[in-house]
């Protein structure tokens, strides 16, 4: 999806000197990229890291994600999508983002710049 050279130069020109920035332009970029695989999805304000202040336009919500529902299984979303994705974002763009599917209304709420907790991973983790 992305030349090899860009994901590491990412992290050093934007996600290291303005997260925020970055956070941002990211759920814009989703949103745009990804709604053909993913479904309709809206750009949104998130909680970040202290779970106060709101990160304007750091968030997206996929208002029915096709991923989940047409797999229907939690695991599959979860092994899949969201721990390959987050991992992604992490590692190669320097850019903390948190999924957090309903596995009910099969939306997804995605947070950039918003690092997974423990106790929301190992939740997503033991869906049955």
């Amino acid at each position: 999806l992305f030349p090899s050279w860009m994901p590491p130069q990412y992290k050093i020109l934007f996600s290291t000197p303005f997260p925020g920035f970055s956070a941002r332009m990211n759920a814009w970029a989703t949103k745009w990229a990804g709604t053909w695989l993913m479904g309709e999805c809206e750009i949104n304000n998130v909680k970040v890291e202290d779970g106060k202040t709101t990160g304007e336009n750091q968030g997206l919500l996929v208002k029915r994600c096709r991923f989940l529902e047409e797999s229907g299984c939690a695991s599959v979303c979860v092994n899949s999508c969201k721990i390959p994705t987050q991992n992604f974002f992490m590692e190669n763009m320097g850019l903390p983002l948190t999924m957090t599917p309903d596995y009910e209304t099969h939306e997804c709420q995605f947070a950039f710049g918003v690092t997974p907790s423990v106790g929301g991973e190992l939740e997503a983790k033991n869906t049955p």
